[in-house]
């Protein structure tokens, strides 16, 4: 089969591009820009237009076309495929279908948290010896990229909320992390979000698993009607499986997992904060479902250093570390700064935030002006928007404006280059400077070491 994904650049439709061409399928697509994710792709034979026009359609004459939700109805490539009634599936539809050929597939869903879980676990799937195959929504080093094509009946991917794609998927296991206020331009309120991950638990069989945050609030209304058997983790003692007896080390923790008073096994993480013990609870929870091995497990946890732009430790600048994290949402913002905090112990904690879309800032300003109480120096640069219109009331310094009515020092500088000459003048050995945002912040420190 010819399949031509548009977007084919992107962090999940360059995933699936590559197990489609694993599978003997011809893979052709389209773009902004060629990275690396689609570099592979045209190394293994796919051809990719920098140019998203009609004339593509008619050149690779494909059976199937994949596009983003980013797309919008007026692309050439998507106009030409429906008048030559070619079927087309946006990459959500695309995916559900890829999961059901798996019978033991695997969704991680939650407002926070999917990335690393997800990478977490596909570490631990694959030294624990299960050869999934697993799609990770960022950059991890253990498997050299975004995918890993394995031979099983396994299938590890996100499941993303936002306008509920989702609930395209049937896993076998579904996790959800947390429940949270966000994507409020989607969303009208929490019991939205609620009902949605309901509906998400409903798309799992009786057969199949629920794994979720028995700590959240929000569990007991996701659950309650729900046919699939629910697991239950936290470090509340009502869980099936509980963390207890936990110490923050520098640069991560140590506790004991406990499933049921029944099963006892001692866990050390080397990545920071309260929540990867919550996100390894996740996938002990998983892994055992799936019988494997709980030592290997273990390891594999052990090992797991993370993936890029979570918690990133990207190097030093006059002895202070330097580090890229992707949060973006407040309570991601709080959780990654306290992180920071116990395991690190900075002398001081330097942060420069990038909002990510207007809306966002608009519906959650109170809560993102408490959000910095843990850093020192607060410096908010431009905001990226996105899809979205450029909004005067939500913008860069309204949200500076929130957040200096709660912390003593909070500064606006618009551009990367003056961000990064203002790190240079205020950095102390000792200090921990993070960028934080879903945008490209990360540039701060790519110029600070150069």
């Amino acid at each position: 089969m010819k399949i031509h994904f548009i977007g084919i650049d992107g962090i999940s439709m360059s995933a699936l591009a590559a197990i489609m061409q694993h599978n003997g399928h011809l893979v052709s697509g389209s773009d902004l820009k060629i990275s690396p994710l689609s570099q592979r792709l045209i190394d293994n034979g796919a051809t990719v237009f920098l140019e998203q026009v009609a004339k593509n359609i008619d050149e690779v004459n494909p059976d199937k076309v994949v596009y983003t939700a980013a797309i919008k109805d007026t692309n050439e490539e998507l106009i030409a495929a429906r008048k030559l009634g070619i079927p087309v599936l946006e990459r959500a539809e695309f995916l559900g279908e890829l999961t059901a050929e798996y019978s033991k597939s695997i969704a991680v869903a939650g407002s926070h948290g999917k990335t690393t879980t997800t990478a977490m676990l596909a570490t631990a799937l694959i030294k624990g010896k299960a050869n999934p195959t697993a799609l990770v929504g960022g950059n991890l080093g253990f498997i050299s990229g975004n995918v890993y094509i394995g031979n099983s009946d396994i299938l590890l991917t996100e499941a993303c909320e936002y306008v509920e794609t989702f609930l395209h998927l049937k896993p076998y296991i579904g996790i959800i992390l947390n429940v949270d206020r966000d994507h409020l331009d989607y969303f009208k309120n929490l019991g939205h979000i609620t009902r949605s991950f309901n509906a998400f638990g409903k798309k799992i069989e009786s057969n199949g698993y629920l794994v979720i945050n028995g700590d959240d609030q929000k569990s007991t209304a996701i659950t309650n009607d729900l046919s699939c058997k629910i697991i239950t983790f936290g470090l509340d003692s009502k869980n099936d499986w509980v963390a207890k007896n936990i110490v923050y080390d520098k640069g991560g923790s140590k506790y004991t997992a406990v499933y049921k008073n029944d099963i006892t096994i001692d866990i050390e993480l080397r990545v920071p904060g309260k929540h990867n013990i919550y996100n390894s609870l996740s996938v002990l929870a998983s892994c055992y479902i799936l019988n494997l091995d709980l030592n290997n497990i273990k390891k594999a946890l052990y090992d797991y250093m993370g993936t890029k732009r979570r918690f990133e430790k990207r190097g030093f600048l006059n002895e202070a570390c330097l580090v890229d994290d992707y949060a973006h949402h407040p309570k991601e913002i709080s959780t990654t700064l306290q992180a920071a905090r116990d395991s690190i112990k900075p002398k001081r904690l330097i942060v420069a935030f990038q909002p990510h879309t207007y809306t966002r800032t608009k519906s959650l300003l109170a809560e993102f002006a408490g959000a910095f109480a843990a850093a020192d120096k607060v410096i908010i640069t431009h905001t990226y928007a996105a899809r979205e219109p450029y909004d005067p009331t939500a913008d860069s310094k309204t949200l500076t404006m929130a957040i200096s009515e709660c912390h003593p020092d909070v500064c606006f500088i618009e551009s990367y280059n003056d961000v990064a000459k203002k790190i240079k003048q205020v950095l102390q050995p000792q200090d921990l400077f993070i960028t934080m945002g879903a945008g490209p912040i990360d540039k701060v420190i790519d110029i600070l070491l150069k």
